[in-house]
């Protein structure tokens, strides 16, 4: 699975015009696809030859407290993006061709083909009065243990949870979904964050009881033969290396052991 390299590429664009919008502020960070991509992608390419899985959608953390939510709620009118179809998702349109943002209206003159649509999910720990939030617990936790690393982004830097908790937010994820490719991205996303990142995350992980349980469930659904098929093919190019993958899940879950 590849997303469509234009919609992946608008995706990084808006996410660029965000972070120069808000600069680097412990308050915001990100998390999801492109925290990981930011990551990992260094050591992946250097191990692969291959660039990172890109991200279709935007997702960020939100700490729901002072004035900053009101900023963050300013800077997406200016940007242009509207409320979606849940609280905590905002959505932005696009000109395929020309990659000019769009309004509702002139958007509605289109073609469904001629239109990349960029979604924003915030997650927090609580609500927010200024602007939608998903309450999540696990972002809850990583923002009030400060569990927070620097990530540079061209040239930017943002803030996103350190590897441990990353990798329990995707965790989370895809024991949440029931099929789809967005439970096969996070599947790729888990197995990066294990191999890829700069630290080690099974380490991170073993030290808190909540942490290597949740991990453990997550790498035991990744052991369906669909997924290892579907993780080699994707990150490696070659489905039959589902074998080396399943060896290596199964090496990280004797690792978690207690």
């Amino acid at each position: 699975m590849r997303y469509d390299p234009l919609e992946t590429e608008a995706s990084k664009r808006i996410l660029l015009e965000l972070l120069d919008e808000l600069g680097s502020d412990r308050r915001f960070g990100l998390v999801g696809g492109w925290a990981v991509h930011s990551l990992i992608n260094r050591s992946f390419l250097e191990a692969t030859g291959r660039e990172y899985l890109r991200s279709r959608d935007i997702d960020v953390f939100l700490d729901c407290t002072g004035d900053f939510p009101g900023r963050f709620a300013r800077v997406l009118g200016r940007m242009g993006f509207v409320p979606g179809e849940y609280r905590f998702r905002y959505t932005l349109i696009l000109d395929r061709e020309s990659m000019g943002k769009l309004d509702e209206k002139k958007a509605r003159e289109k073609q469904p083909s001629e239109l990349i649509y960029v979604y924003l999910e915030v997650l927090g720990y609580r609500e927010c009065e200024a602007v939608g939030v998903w309450p999540n617990k696990i972002v809850g936790r990583a923002i009030r243990s400060g569990s927070l690393r620097l990530l540079q982004v061209e040239g930017r830097e943002v803030f996103a949870p350190t590897e441990d908790f990353l990798f329990l937010l995707k965790a989370d994820s895809l024991l949440g979904r029931e099929g789809g490719e967005k439970r096969m991205k996070d599947a790729c996303d888990l197995y990066g964050l294990l191999f890829y990142s700069p630290a080690s995350v099974l380490e991170l992980l073993r030290r808190e009881g909540w942490k290597s349980g949740l991990a453990r469930r997550a790498l035991n659904a990744m052991l369906e033969e669909d997924v290892l098929e579907f993780i080699a093919g994707t990150l490696f190019g070659d489905r039959y290396k589902s074998g080396l993958v399943r060896r290596n899940l199964l090496r990280a879950l004797e690792g978690l052991e207690p």
